[in-house]
């Protein structure tokens, strides 16, 4: 409904997004909703979280978790009291 005129490629999409990670275009994006919204965060209680998402392709920032029985990525999120997120840790192995 967006794209009427010209379809997509993946390889444009994979483009673009590699290209704004590196450059730090979702960072800065994130920061300033952050700040616009700040006084909207319930900041009475911070949440620590973390997640492991099980990687069948490979991946940099893999380890082997014996309870699993997979290898995983490890990553951990900072969240106010409402869940919303914060801050993220780069992913760790295993």
């Amino acid at each position: 409904e967006y794209f009427d005129k010209e379809k997509i490629c993946w390889q444009s999409i994979y483009y673009y997004f590699n290209k704004w990670i590196k450059d730090g275009s979702f960072r800065k994006a994130w920061i300033g909703l952050l700040l616009l919204n700040k006084r909207k965060l319930e900041m009475s209680s911070l949440q620590l979280d973390g997640s492991y998402t099980p990687s069948l392709m490979g991946g940099e920032k893999l380890g082997y978790q014996g309870r699993k029985k997979a290898k995983t990525t490890n990553s951990i999120f900072l969240c106010d009291n409402q869940g919303q997120m914060l801050a993220m840790g780069s992913p760790k192995s295993g």
